[in-house]
C-alpha cells in the first residue's frame, strides 16, 4: 500500500494520488507524522511544535474534526488485527 501524507489522506481520499510524491516524515514527541511537502511547509511557517498544535491548524473549518488524527495509521492497522474478544473469535 502506497503511503500518503495524512492530512491530504484524511481531507481528500480520492486526490492527491500522485506516484513518487515526495513525504516528510515530522515528529511530535513519540508521534511521527507522515506530511507532503506542501502540509509540512504550513506547519512550518505556523510555528507548530506539537501534535495539538499540528491537529489544531489542520481542523474542519466550520467543525471540530481535525484532519490528522491522533494514532498513526500503523497503530490503527495493528488495532484491526487484533483477534476478537469473545471465545469464538479466531485468534
Amino acid at each position: 500500500m502506497e503511503q500518503r501524507c495524512e492530512v491530504c489522506e484524511n481531507f481528500r481520499p480520492e486526490g492527491d494520488l500522485i506516484p513518487g510524491r515526495k513525504l516528510i516524515e515530522v515528529s511530535f514527541g513519540s508521534r511521527k507524522v507522515l506530511l507532503c511537502r506542501a502540509h509540512a511547509g504550513i506547519a512550518e511557517n505556523s510555528g507548530v511544535k506539537t501534535l495539538e498544535e499540528l491537529r489544531e491548524l489542520y481542523t474542519e473549518p466550520h467543525g471540530s474534526r481535525s484532519y490528522v488524527p491522533r494514532r498513526s495509521r500503523s497503530v490503527m492497522i495493528s488495532k484491526l488485527r487484533n483477534p476478537g474478544r469473545r471465545l469464538r473469535d479466531a485468534p
